[in-house]
């Protein structure tokens, strides 16, 4: 078998964390790459630690050449036209779960047919969620944290435009379900929500679903959670075993 080459788009602190995680495994990190940089041509896989941006910028062209890429700005894909762009291989768009659950239970319940119902509610401290199209008062409102104020409910597409850097969550559903000119999702500012919490439901001819999940914040970057990163590392190590690289012993869950 082979050592998997690794790189990573954008430097930030999920990336930090995931390379220093990565440092005990059996992959070769070739680097970090920002804007501007020159993208290595020799990676088996590419890990999108940026943004959306990033990825309508940087990310067709690296799929087009036959590179897999980890994606975690999930919202891109809210844009039909980029989804079709990325999806067309020959390199293969993963989406990474990041800081959500329950999506295997969705993506099965969407086999029965198109769901009747697919909504997610996320709820995070007030100042998290301060964004640069909000009005004075409003920032003034979510800065203060005194106070729950029910900041978005719309179609997942649209609160994922209007959230970039909070709503990964409500595209990962939207892509789960087959759902994105349905599923729905709100954002609720909770003076009480010490840990950002995540419910998500859905329904269908074989059954529902509803799962709540409850995060610890990223002590360096509060408006993501801690375990985004363990997740990156989860899928990196399900990818390696699949593609039958050297990896860490254990049994691939899809």
């Amino acid at each position: 078998m082979t050592r998997l080459r690794i790189g990573f788009l954008g430097g930030g602190n999920i990336a930090r964390t995931v390379r220093d995680e990565l440092a005990s495994r059996p992959y070769d990190v070739v680097g970090t790459f920002g804007r501007g940089d020159v993208i290595a041509d020799d990676l088996d896989l590419l890990v999108e630690a940026a943004t959306q941006r990033a990825v309508e910028e940087r990310l067709v062209p690296i799929i087009a050449r036959g590179t897999d890429v980890l994606l975690l700005s999930i919202g891109a894909l809210a844009d039909p036209l980029l989804r079709r762009r990325l999806t067309g291989g020959p390199g293969q768009l993963i989406a990474c779960t990041g800081a959500i659950g329950g999506l295997d239970q969705v993506r099965a319940l969407r086999l029965g047919g198109a769901l009747r119902e697919v909504t997610i509610e996320s709820r995070k401290l007030p100042a998290t969620l301060i964004q640069p199209w909000m009005d004075d008062a409003l920032r003034q409102r979510l800065d203060s944290g005194q106070e729950e104020i029910m900041l978005d409910d719309d179609l997942a597409t649209a609160v994922t435009r209007r959230f970039p850097a909070s709503a990964n969550v409500a595209a990962a559903v939207a892509l789960a379900a087959d759902a994105w000119d349905s599923a729905t999702a709100r954002v609720v500012a909770d003076p009480t929500a010490a840990r950002t919490r995540h419910t998500i439901h859905a329904a269908g001819e074989l059954g529902e679903v509803t799962v709540t999940v409850t995060n610890e914040p990223s002590p360096e970057r509060p408006r993501s959670s801690a375990v985004v990163a363990r997740a990156v590392v989860r899928a990196i190590d399900d990818y390696a075993r699949l593609r039958g690289f050297d990896a860490v012993a254990g049994v691939v869950v899809l």
